[in-house]
């Protein structure tokens, strides 16, 4: 069945479709996850070997598993950008999928973005992070403190939950997760 995507939710992919694509090529391989989660780990100086980075790699094999046999229409073994923006866009994510994947990326990256161990994360873990660190100051600035909901000063588990599943489903252009990757 073919629906249309909203097209907030097709730009908000479509960036996120970008990020993971690390060798540029317009598809999404296995590859492409695990170069994302070791230049995650590299970035914060986290050993792959280590628990935190078993984790972290775990998580994002987790999603690239769940995307290959959830939305592979093809069965290449790789997903090309309609591929993945219909899976995101569809119920079998909305339902369960984020748990499984986008959620525990959220949760594995937590642990090593929270570098001194309080439990949240500060502007200047947060500013670390690849993708982030790449974005001008002033852009990082505005996405933390959108993001920071309670405005307490740190990220924590729930708002970066929050974050991601605005940034996954809302069609409101003002919700504060659509900066989760900077602005779109």
């Amino acid at each position: 069945m073919t629906f249309a995507v909203p097209d907030i939710l097709t730009r908000k992919f479509d960036k996120r479709f970008a990020l993971f694509d690390a060798d540029g090529d317009g598809v999404l391989t296995k590859d492409d996850f695990e170069a994302a989660a070791v230049r995650f780990l590299a970035a914060f100086g986290v050993p792959a070997g280590s628990a935190k980075g078993r984790d972290v790699l775990a998580a994002y094999a987790s999603m690239w598993n769940a995307l290959i046999h959830s939305a592979d229409n093809d069965s290449d073994g790789q997903l090309s950008r309609a591929e993945f923006v219909a899976y995101l866009a569809g119920d079998e994510f909305r339902t369960n999928g984020y748990a499984v994947t986008a959620g525990r990326i959220a949760e594995s990256i937590l642990a090593v973005c929270d570098t001194d161990g309080d439990g949240r994360i500060s502007y200047e873990e947060f500013a670390t992070i690849p993708g982030i660190s790449a974005l001008p100051d002033d852009e990082r600035r505005e996405a933390f403190g959108r993001l920071d909901t309670n405005a307490s000063g740190h990220l924590e588990l729930g708002e970066i939950h929050a974050a991601q599943r605005d940034f996954y489903n809302s069609t409101d252009p003002d919700a504060p997760g659509n900066l989760i990757f900077g602005r779109l």
